[in-house]
């Protein structure tokens, strides 16, 4: 029998943006050198789940904080699991020295999966090391007050955990299952 080998899973990110200026909803004329905020959030790091072996079916879970548990598997050698890590950037778009907070939300839109020959996949749980939010539910929005932003930048890097459910009827399979993520800015406070 072949072992099930979970190498990376790659992921897609989205992000949108929505900027609340002060200085425009009253009607004043921004600043002529401010530029208009933006948000990125960049792909640290895959979420792995390592390399295992299951008989009919299985899961394995590993956590935003990296402890990892599995249920009907037997661990293999290779690729050490790991939870996916993601840093997600704002620019306020001026130099103002005040401090500020971000209302964000956070998405997973569904249930990742895949099929590969005799092999499904699907991560249908995930957890966080996000402030106040210890899962995340897929199609449900989370919302965070991201504080102690001092500066025009502000970032926060932060880990995703999820609970991978195996089925296999046959063979083996290098599955590869996108994690989709969506970071909106609701407010600056």
């Amino acid at each position: 029998m072949q072992p099930i080998r979970i190498v990376s899973l790659n992921r897609v990110i989205r992000w949108t943006a929505a900027a609340v200026l002060g200085a425009c909803l009253a009607g004043a004329a921004p600043p002529a050198l401010a530029a208009a905020p933006s948000v990125t959030v960049s792909a640290d790091q895959a979420l792995r789940f390592g390399t295992f072996f299951t008989d009919t079916s299985g899961s394995r879970t590993v956590s935003a904080t990296g402890a990892v548990s599995g249920s009907a598997i037997v661990p293999l050698t290779g690729t050490a699991p790991a939870p996916a890590q993601f840093t997600f950037t704002y620019d306020r778009g001026n130099n103002a020295n005040v401090a500020y907070s971000l209302l964000i939300s956070v998405l997973v839109p569904g249930t990742a999966s895949q099929v590969s020959g005799g092999v499904t996949g699907t991560i249908a749980r995930f957890d966080t090391d996000l402030p106040g939010i210890s899962t995340l539910i897929p199609g449900q929005t989370a919302q965070i007050t991201l504080t102690g932003c001092q500066r025009r930048i502000c970032s926060r890097t932060f880990r995703v955990g999820g609970t991978l459910q195996i089925a296999r009827t046959s063979g083996g399979a290098q599955l590869a299952i996108p994690l989709p993520i969506v970071v909106t800015v609701l407010a600056e406070l």
